[in-house]
Order: C-alpha cells, then sequence, then structure tokens
C-alpha cells in the first residue's frame, strides 16, 4: 500500500500533465503535426483515453520515482534531475526510432517529441519531488 504523499504525488502531477499535455500537445503542437502529416491522429478515439494514460503514465513514473529517489537530491530540484534522466532514456531513442520505422515520420516531428519527452518528464519530477520528504518512501 502507498502512503498520501504517493497518492497525492500521482493526483496532483496527472492533473498538471493533462494541461501540459492539453496545451501543448492538443493545441499548440497540433498544427505542427498536421502540417507535416494530415493522417497522423485517429479522430475517433474518446479522448478520455488521454486524460487516463495520462494518469498511467504519472503513476508508473512516480513508481519509478520511489524505487530511486534515494539517488537524488530531496525536493523539486532532485525530481527535475530524475525526470530530465527518465526523459532522456525513455525519449531519446523511442522517437528517433519512430522516425526511422514508421514511413513519413518526420525526423523534425522526432526531436520536437524527444524534447517535449523530456520537458514532461522534468516537470512531472519536480511536481513529484516537491511533494515527496527525503529520506521517507512513500511505501508502507
Amino acid at each position: 500500500m502507498k502512503r498520501m504523499s504517493f497518492w497525492l504525488a500521482v493526483v496532483v502531477a496527472g492533473v498538471v500533465m493533462n494541461i501540459l499535455d492539453y496545451v501543448l500537445q492538443g493545441v499548440w503542437l497540433t498544427n505542427v503535426y498536421y502540417s507535416k502529416m494530415t493522417d497522423l491522429f485517429n479522430l475517433a478515439v474518446n479522448p478520455a483515453w488521454y486524460v487516463i494514460l495520462d494518469f498511467v503514465s504519472v503513476f508508473i513514473f512516480a513508481w519509478v520515482y520511489d524505487r530511486v529517489y534515494g539517488s537524488f537530491a530531496g525536493g523539486p530540484k532532485g525530481g527535475a534531475l530524475y525526470g530530465l534522466f527518465a526523459g532522456i532514456l525513455v525519449n531519446f531513442p523511442t522517437w528517433i526510432a519512430v522516425h526511422l520505422f514508421i514511413k513519413g515520420y518526420a525526423y523534425d516531428l522526432a526531436w520536437v517529441s524527444t524534447v517535449y519527452g523530456i520537458l514532461w518528464g522534468v516537470v512531472a519530477g519536480a511536481i513529484v519531488g516537491a511533494i515527496y520528504k527525503k529520506g521517507s518512501s512513500a511505501t508502507v
């Protein structure tokens, strides 16, 4: 069972990351994506899935942070550093591979997605790190 700090971190970071994703992915980057690939998005998908999957992503992100946060400084700075490392680890190979293996996925979009994914990790990490107290695990 997780302590309240874990669930609070998931809820707060989940809300913030949903807002960030909506503004950056749903508003700002949509035109960038459509200008490169007009058939990129499946418009039949229920938008609730975007919200749910952001919360699932934050849950996994916070769960891994709970396992390794002793290796980082406490607070938002340590969380942001974790997020930077996690963001690079996940996004750099992923989006470059998408460009290489999926026809029509533009190289510059791969870099936009990579940078955005790293930014996502830094922001989520700062939020999760701010909620955790150094030296105490969220697990009971």
